[in-house]
């Protein structure tokens, strides 16, 4: 990353299906959350991979997403509502379901403990609250959180259920102003609320950037700018690096393929998406998720195609991949070059352990 100068690791640290984060304050999560008990984040390890990111200029970023995708680790909490209920497909868009029950007090004193954790291991200048895919059939599914929005005077319906997100998102935004000490910019994912036709209602632009998933081309991204929102772009359609595989959850392809080559990665310009507001579009991001990556393949997936993306992104060349073709090909010898180099200095003990070195 610092080769290229990309400046933000954005980790997403926490899923339904795994809760790797080791709280110091919420120790359980991790326990009953983690695969195993060595596939998890120490405070230790997470303060060392801050270090190492911080002396290459490189912040990083831990999501911990809410109000869904959250499942494993919060099994004897009562705090969750849907959590691996069949048929999945029927109540989220990938096993195993489940999200926060946002009509539990106790929710905020766990949020608040995990954000206080976040603040001291990353000290955050930027916080990003997560809410990606969330589903009103899963709350739905819930008779506590109906009659909780019916005695709100809340209808059982799309805009009810906005107003339960509010709710929760008014109170996560208090966590984290209180776990930080100050009040940061926050980060959400393009999702319902953030449409343009709703968004004023709920999200201010003062304190919210919005970071869009949805293809470049969506009427969704000029709406957002033409509001007055700042976005930080990861289209789909350019910049999702685990596209192109076979489906995870059934047969023939995933759901974004094809497979999007460095060229159609180089040639997404923020520019030509903003036009006249390009100033709205804080950056970009490159995004792996992990459903079928992991240590072996995940260096295959990114590069390239990131140095081409970091490249579009900080120099915004009026020329097309055409005549970035030796370039690539050179900073792709360069990487290669700099991973064996790298390989070498390890003792073969590493390869043995789990990747875990003598030093």
């Amino acid at each position: 990353m610092a080769v290229v100068k990309l400046n933000t690791f954005h980790w997403h640290i926490t899923d339904s299906h795994s809760f790797p984060f080791v709280s110091e304050r919420r120790p359980n999560l991790a326990k009953l959350g983690a695969y195993t008990p060595s596939k998890v984040y120490t405070r230790k390890v997470m303060e060392e991979i801050v270090e190492y990111a911080h002396a290459r200029g490189i912040r990083v970023l831990a999501e911990i997403d809410a109000p869904a995708h959250v499942g494993e680790g919060w099994q004897d909490t009562g705090l969750t509502v849907c959590f691996k209920v069949e048929p999945w497909n029927e109540y989220c868009v990938e096993p195993p379901c489940g999200q926060f029950n946002p009509i539990k007090e106790e929710l905020y004193d766990y949020l608040e403990d995990l954000y206080t954790d976040i603040a001291e291991i990353f000290k955050p200048d930027i916080f990003h609250i997560g809410g990606d895919e969330v589903s009103e059939k899963c709350w739905n599914s819930s008779d506590d959180i109906k009659q909780f929005m019916v005695q709100s005077r809340w209808n059982l319906d799309k805009e009810g259920f906005l107003n339960l997100w509010q709710y929760f998102q008014k109170k996560a935004e208090d966590k984290i102003t209180k776990a930080v000490g100050s009040k940061l910019p926050l980060i959400t994912w393009s999702n319902t609320m953030t449409n343009p036709s709703l968004i004023e209602k709920y999200l201010k632009k003062e304190d919210y950037i919005i970071q869009m998933w949805t293809p470049g081309a969506d009427p969704q991204v000029t709406g957002l700018l033409e509001l007055g929102y700042r976005l930080i772009m990861s289209n789909y359609d350019a910049l999702y690096m685990d596209c192109g595989f076979a489906s995870w959850v059934g047969t023939g392809h995933n759901w974004c393929s094809p497979y999007i080559g460095w060229q159609k990665v180089y040639d997404s310009s923020p520019a030509v998406v903003a036009g006249d507001r390009k100033s709205q579009i804080l950056g970009g991001e490159i995004t792996l998720w992990t459903e079928q990556a992991d240590s072996s393949s995940v260096d295959g997936r990114l590069w390239p195609r990131a140095a081409a993306f970091a490249e579009r992104y900080w120099a915004e060349p009026e020329t097309t991949w055409v005549e970035a073709q030796n370039r690539i090909l050179s900073i792709r010898e360069r990487l290669v070059r700099m991973g064996v180099e790298a390989d070498s200095l390890q003792p073969e003990w590493c390869y043995q352990n789990e990747g875990k070195c003598k030093t």
